[in-house]
């Protein structure tokens, strides 16, 4: 019964043959965690052994833009004022003192910070239209001062339109909700020009809100002085007259306050620092960016190079081969 039994057995020389010390090490390079600080390290390798250079590009745009600054661009000087817009409680105050103490009471209750915001808005959109600053423009004759040389030749709509723009970019107005005032400011290469030329504003604004006012009432009395000749009844002839009576303390008014439609709590001024250019700021951000344009150079040039001379390493471990059982 011997000859029955299975005879499947194995050679006892057979083993598992050892593992190459080159799979070893492309199995642990495969499963090893991966070390971002060596990462960091190598690429700060190439900025840490030419520190010099950085530092000597860096201190060299830095005094460069700060010379520059200083010495060769344009100073630009700022003129600043307030003003408040009046409300009707001090309009009323100021008629009652100025026409023999007229009873304008009433108008007392229309005072109210909404007022002063809405009358604040109207000045600040009178001011930046182009209606307003081409006239001041030709009134004072600005555009000889305002315009650069080269655009004189232009024709007179291109010449506006020109001196409207930079009218428009160096003047700045800003209302105060707490305060309810205005806040202006111009700007300007000469001090003496930029304080002028505010001046012009806030006289000019003025005035076009005095004509206003005088042409306002002026034809609300011919109106109402039309309308009083159609009419009978003495009691609504009596309440026209009063209207009319009104409207020609409107108008007397208007003529004659000095501080008519707002009071100047600042007149313009300009500090004798100027706004621009900030050296300081040019010169640290002119360091800042050449320190960053030469790092990025050296590591790119550096990579460069390491991507020319390195080998490349094999991304398949080696194979590892065992011997296969025979059967007997």
């Amino acid at each position: 019964m011997a000859d029955s039994e299975p005879r499947f057995r194995a050679r006892p020389t057979s083993r598992i043959a050892p593992v190459s010390p080159a799979a070893f090490d492309a199995s642990t390079w495969l499963l090893a965690e991966p070390d971002y600080s060596d990462d960091l390290r190598d690429y700060l390798a190439p900025l840490l052994l030419r520190w010099k250079l950085l530092a000597i590009v860096t201190v060299l745009a830095t005094v460069a833009a700060f010379a520059f600054s200083k010495y060769q661009l344009t100073r630009w000087y700022l003129a600043i004022a307030i003003i408040k817009p009046m409300t009707p409680q001090q309009t009323a105050g100021h008629m009652q003192g100025l026409l023999g103490g007229a009873n304008l009471g009433m108008l007392s209750d229309f005072v109210g910070s909404q007022y002063n915001s809405d009358a604040a808005q109207e000045y600040i959109t009178i001011l930046t239209s182009f209606s307003f600053i081409t006239a001041l423009v030709e009134q004072h004759h600005l555009e000889a001062e305002v315009l650069p040389p080269a655009m004189s030749s232009r024709s007179v709509d291109a010449r506006q339109w020109a001196t409207y723009r930079i009218m428009l970019q160096r003047l700045h107005c800003d209302y105060s909700v707490k305060n309810s005032s205005i806040s202006l400011s111009f700007e300007d290469p000469s001090r003496e020009r930029a304080r002028r030329i505010l001046g012009y504003e806030i006289d000019d604004l003025r005035e076009r809100l005095r004509s206003r006012e005088v042409r306002n009432a002026a034809d609300a009395v011919a109106s109402l002085n039309q309308q009083v000749k159609k009419i009978s009844d003495s009691l609504l002839m009596r309440e026209i007259y009063e209207l009319i009576a009104t409207q020609i303390q409107r108008q007397q008014l208007a003529e004659i306050e000095a501080d008519f439609a707002f009071t100047i709590l600042q007149s313009p001024v300009s500090p004798d620092l100027p706004v621009r250019p900030r050296v300081l700021v040019n010169a640290l951000s002119a360091g800042f960016i050449a320190l960053m344009l030469t790092s990025i150079f050296i590591l790119l040039i550096s990579t460069l190079r390491e991507s020319r001379y390195r080998k490349p390493f094999p991304t398949d471990p080696p194979s590892i081969s065992l011997p296969s059982r025979t059967i007997e």
